[in-house]
């Protein structure tokens, strides 16, 4: 009785760990569409206010260097002070629409209304032209090590096919424990008649 018991509860076990390892394979895939038609809009994919940017250029060098990985967050812009690392869509020249992550190197000002902001890359010799707080995207807090490694890897050609064979992989695999669990139903009401 005690075996029949167990292999019962293994079995609604492996259907719970089935329907579990579905869904999440269901939610990874939709989140990796949306991030990849948020990024062909031209618009920063986010996940509750907080976004993942690559330092694409050295004007913050040492701090950041190119392919780093931050992770930033939405603030108010009132909250942001001298000193700050700040990501912003840029207006103006050669940053016109181009996302630039710069420090703040001077306590924001009202005009007009709005904050402003003075920012400057700590490895270039001059300042940015003024931003309004509409412009800002976001406060940097902090750098990701680990992230930056992996997507340095998967962003190249071998790491892409790694990542596309991953995911082929795991979605045959549940495609399969899906079949063998309607099996497994069906033999079941089969032998109950």
């Amino acid at each position: 009785m005690s075996e029949f018991k167990i292999s019962k509860y293994s079995a609604v076990f492996k259907k719970v760990i089935n329907v579990l390892s579905a869904f999440l394979l269901i939610i990874t895939f939709l989140l990796v569409i949306m991030l990849v038609f948020t990024r062909i809009q031209g618009k920063t994919p986010q996940l509750f206010g907080f976004q993942l940017l690559r330092i694409s250029s050295s004007s913050m060098s040492p701090e950041l260097e190119v392919g780093d990985i931050i992770i930033s967050k939405r603030v108010d812009p009132a909250t942001i002070k001298a000193g700050d690392v700040i990501t912003y869509n840029g207006e103006y020249g050669s940053y016109n629409g181009k996302l630039i992550t710069h420090e703040v190197i001077t306590e924001p000002y009202e005009a007009d209304g709005k904050l402003y902001f003075k920012t400057m890359g700590i490895a270039n010799d001059y300042i940015d032209p003024e931003i309004s707080e509409e412009q800002i995207v976001g406060i940097m807090l902090r750098t990701s090590p680990v992230l930056s490694a992996v997507y340095g890897f998967f962003a190249t050609p071998l790491g892409l096919c790694a990542v596309l064979g991953i995911l082929a992989l795991l979605f045959i695999r549940e495609l399969f424990a899906l079949r063998n669990v309607s099996k497994d139903e069906s033999d079941t009401a089969n032998c109950n008649m």
